[in-house]
């Protein structure tokens, strides 16, 4: 009788509850028609066009955007859909594209809103029930298919064990090595086939000594070494490369071109660990190391992006997740508050890092640094250096000063090796560049190079900046001065007001007068980045460091293994590419395509001494 009664009151309930959920759907009313609305993407504008009848959304259509074509398609394509499925704007991000995700999101929500919704309309929630674990098993599980994640898994499986790779994003096309332009790398035959091979000991002796003994020699020796075989067996399987110029004078051509970006790029390693029965799991984020009472590890556990628990058991981790540019908090940390402006991939939020230090691993100290936008400076202010010229002098070795108007670095550091000479911005904060009307003109009809009369001294300028001619004034310098990163004035005095700066005034004149006699006898910079800054009116321009990448990671041996404070190995754990601290130094390599050529051998290395490993303790 009792188990009756609770079934009847049981179906009441749920038809209650059934009656009060489409009464509450049957609530919306709309003004049915279409509406349009826009909402800030990664590089720009996202506007969507949204069609309502009395009670739906009907559709939901991206009309313009500026997004990265690669990294936004598939937000540009499943966020509208999921809308209108679920007639809810509560829809899961894109990993890899969230600012886009979210930017469709919030225009379409404008939309609503226009067609008489609320804030509440389209916000019902999916039912929070517990999500059940999800279980895998191989000899190595892999977090992260950057770089060195997928060279890893290439040497891996080339060895014969089997293979997890567990990815945040969506794909294999979202992180820095497949969007970066190219490798450093040793030895290759596509260096061979235009008569340009790099040695080993070339390219060894050029960044171990750059480092100045900051990285793990034994280490660095061994990656460099697996760069050419490992390039050589891509480019049997699939990998389109040509080889790039020697553009910032490192004296050989060791960086690669590779011509496809995104998924395509590395698909042919996906596509053979597959093959041979290893496994890719996308949408999923490590967590924790886990290891025995031994201290050994076991494997991983993490997430999927609906909050699924995943666990992987294995006999050895690999984290080569890219690093932390989509940190804030971890970024102010290192580098203080004013903010790093992110040109890279976001999806790397540091979890190789917390993920290594939780085990037991220990920071290697002097790694900590960025990998510098080499074409101009940034603003987050600013729509992207791509889309304003006027964030280009940055790297054109003319005046930058502080926030108090101080000069504090030689510049010429900034035209000639920008992707290192970063540093010194970074430790300001905010940096500005100063720079006259005549100045300004020059960008805009001859270009850097021509202006400053085309110094032969000046290699990195005459092979990057020749001809190239800025648009600088006219449209894109009032949307700088309205964005308030830009600032024009008649005189320098009231410039310094007006960006308040109380030494910059001194700071001008004494600079005009060292231009006037060709001699920097402040900071010593060649004498044809000496221009006066006399005609007015004056500008100054705010920058923010901006960065592809970041460096710094754990301390590993030469195997790539994590290191204790004891110095010990943690067994079974290993870090590659830039988690790895012991392979990179700071300020960043000096030659171009350190970074990936250093993050893809390195994890062809672990690969490698992963595979050995696990065969020794089956």
């Amino acid at each position: 009788m009792k188990n009756g009664f609770k079934r009847v009151l049981t179906t009441f309930l749920v038809a209650t509850l059934l009656v009060a959920c489409t009464s509450k759907k049957a609530s919306v009313s709309l003004k049915a028609g279409t509406y349009s609305a826009s909402a800030k993407g990664k590089n720009g504008n996202v506007t969507v066009e949204v069609e309502f009848d009395t009670s739906s959304i009907k559709s939901v259509k991206v009309k313009q955007q500026q997004e990265t074509p690669d990294i936004a398609a598939g937000a540009l394509k499943k966020i509208p859909e999921e809308i209108v499925k679920k007639q809810s704007v509560e829809v899961d991000t894109v990993s890899g594209a969230t600012i886009t995700s979210n930017a469709i999101i919030n225009a379409v929500k404008d939309t609503v809103k226009q067609a008489g919704g609320s804030d509440d309309t389209f916000t019902g929630k999916q039912s929070a029930t517990k999500k059940e674990t999800q279980k895998y098993e191989a000899d190595i599980v892999i977090v992260g298919a950057g770089a060195a994640g997928l060279s890893a898994a290439l040497r891996a499986t080339q060895a014969g064990v089997k293979v997890l790779v567990v990815e945040k994003a969506s794909s294999i096309g979202f992180s820095n090595g497949a969007i970066a332009g190219g490798p450093a790398t040793a030895s290759n035959k596509v260096q061979a086939a235009e008569k340009q091979e790099v040695s080993v000991e070339t390219l060894f002796k050029k960044q171990y000594a750059w480092s100045r003994g900051t990285v793990n020699a034994l280490l660095l020796k061994k990656v460099v070494e697996e760069g050419g075989p490992l390039i050589d067996d891509m480019v049997k399987m699939g990998l389109k490369a040509t080889l790039r110029p020697d553009n910032y004078g490192a004296g050989f051509r060791a960086r690669l071109k590779l011509e496809e970006k995104g998924e395509g790029r590395f698909k042919f390693i996906q596509n053979y660990v597959e093959k041979q029965g290893g496994k890719f799991l996308f949408n999923t984020t490590g967590e924790h190391v886990v290891l025995n009472d031994k201290g050994i590890v076991t494997g991983i556990k993490g997430k999927t992006s609906t909050g699924a628990p995943v666990e992987v058991k294995a006999k050895a981790v690999l984290l080569s997740t890219g690093g932390y540019l989509g940190n804030k908090k971890l970024l102010a940390e290192k580098f203080g508050h004013v903010g790093v402006v992110p040109l890279g991939s976001t999806l790397s939020t540091g979890d190789g890092l917390a993920m290594a230090k939780e085990a037991g691993g220990v920071e290697e100290k002097n790694s900590f640094s960025l990998i510098f936008n080499e074409f101009a400076g940034e603003n987050e202010k600013s729509e992207g250096w791509r889309k304003n010229d006027n964030l280009k002098y940055a790297i054109y070795g003319g005046l930058l000063v502080n926030g108090n108007g101080d000069r504090f670095m030689n510049e010429e550091i900034m035209a000639t090796k920008p992707l290192a000479g970063g540093e010194e911005t970074l430790r300001q904060g905010y940096f500005y560049s100063i720079i006259d009307q005549d100045y300004l003109n020059g960008m805009s009809s001859v270009g850097v190079y021509e202006y400053l009369g085309k110094p032969e001294g000046w290699y990195v300028g005459k092979m990057t900046q020749k001809g190239k001619v800025l648009k600088a004034k006219g449209e894109q310098l009032d949307k700088a001065i309205k964005q308030g990163w830009a600032f024009k004035a008649d005189t320098i005095e009231e410039l310094a007001k007006k960006v308040n700066m109380p030494n910059l005034t001194k700071t001008v004149n004494t600079y005009n007068k060292m231009a006037t006699n060709k001699k920097d006898t402040m900071f010593y910079k060649s004498s044809y980045f000496m221009t006066p800054i006399s005609k007015g009116p004056f500008y100054a321009f705010q920058y923010q460091s901006s960065a592809w990448g970041t460096l710094g990671g754990v301390k590993v041996d030469d195997q790539l293994r994590v290191i204790k404070a004891d110095f010990k190995a943690i067994p079974g754990l290993y870090a590659a590419g830039v988690d790895a601290g012991s392979a990179f130094t700071t300020p960043y390599y000096d030659n171009e395509g350190a970074a990936f050529g250093t993050s893809l051998s390195s994890g062809g290395l672990a690969g490698k001494e992963m595979a050995k490993y696990v065969k020794k303790v089956k």
